[in-house]
Formats: C-alpha cells, structure tokens, sequence
C-alpha cells in the first residue's frame, strides 16, 4: 500500500509522483505540505517513483517502509529537505531526525521487500501508461499536472476536481 495521507471527510485526491533527488518534486513538496495543512479534505497518496538511479531508489524503499512505523510524513519532508544528492547517510540522517528507528527500518524494509518492490513496479507501470515523462506529476482527480506548480495553480486544480465531482454524482 502506498504511504497516504487520509483525513476522515477528504473529497479530493492527490496522486504524487516524485523522487527524493528530483530538484522540482523537492520545489513542490513544501507546496503539497501547505495544501495538506489548509485543506483537511485533501487525501495526498504518495507514489515513489525512484528515476534518479541507486539512492533514489534506496530513499523510495526506506520512505515506504517508514509508513510501518507511523513516520511516513515527518521522514517524508526530512527527505524532501535533504540538500545534494542522497546517500545512505544522508538518507539516515532523515530518518534520525524524523524520529525513525533505523534497526526497525531496515527489518521492515528486509521483511516486507516484495511488497515495496511491487509497489514500486506498480508505480513505475501506472506512471508508464499515463505517458509521464518524469517527476513530478500530480493527478488531481482527473486532472494530470506533469511538473511543478505554484500553490494557485494546485488549490484551482483541487477546486476543479471538486466541481467535476459535483457534476458527475
């Protein structure tokens, strides 16, 4: 299962498409947080999609296997956060500061590897048959946003989301 956030009454939601080590998807990330904070009725669903080689994937893996341990958010935007290009210490140090046990991190990620990697994949495919190009992309309810917006632009894309709802109950 892909790491969300879930209010109880959400009506909207948000797919995101990102790689800790892509420069835009760390542009966007304190955007997405914003929405999440000023919108309770937002769900986020966070898709993984590692693209930038080794450590992107290393970073997806952990940040999956985090969601186990109820830290899915806070080592979310401590990753998101990193400067430079992610190492495994640097990937660490995200965790320690967002409260991650690390020992558990790497049993989860050991124990439940097949469950990430199919998710994973999964994400891979779907953003393959969307004909993404790369990260980020938002799917706003049935809307694609390929690439980084501003705050207007996502809260109007919500908002049509909303009113598309509306007219096809």
């Amino acid at each position: 299962m892909a790491p969300t956030s879930e209010p109880a009454d959400y009506d909207v939601t948000i797919v995101s498409f990102s790689d800790y080590q892509c420069p835009y998807c760390r542009k966007i990330h304190p955007t997405l947080e914003k929405l999440a904070i000023n919108d309770p009725r937002v769900r986020i669903v966070y898709r993984d999609w590692p693209i930038f080689g080794a450590a992107s994937e290393e970073a997806a893996r952990a940040a999956i296997a985090s969601q186990w341990q109820d830290k899915h958010a806070p080592f979310n935007d401590a990753l998101m956060r990193t400067e430079g290009k992610l190492t495994t210490q640097r990937i660490q140090a995200a965790a320690t500061a967002a409260g991650v046990d690390w020992a558990q991190l790497q049993q989860d990620m050991e124990t439940r590897g097949q469950e990430i990697d199919d998710l994973i994949d999964r994400t891979s495919l779907q953003a393959a048959k969307m004909g993404l190009q790369g990260t980020p992309a938002l799917l706003v309810g049935p809307y694609l946003i390929p690439g980084a917006v501003n705050y207007t632009t996502l809260t109007e894309t919500v908002g049509m989301a909303r009113d598309f709802e509306q007219r096809s109950d």
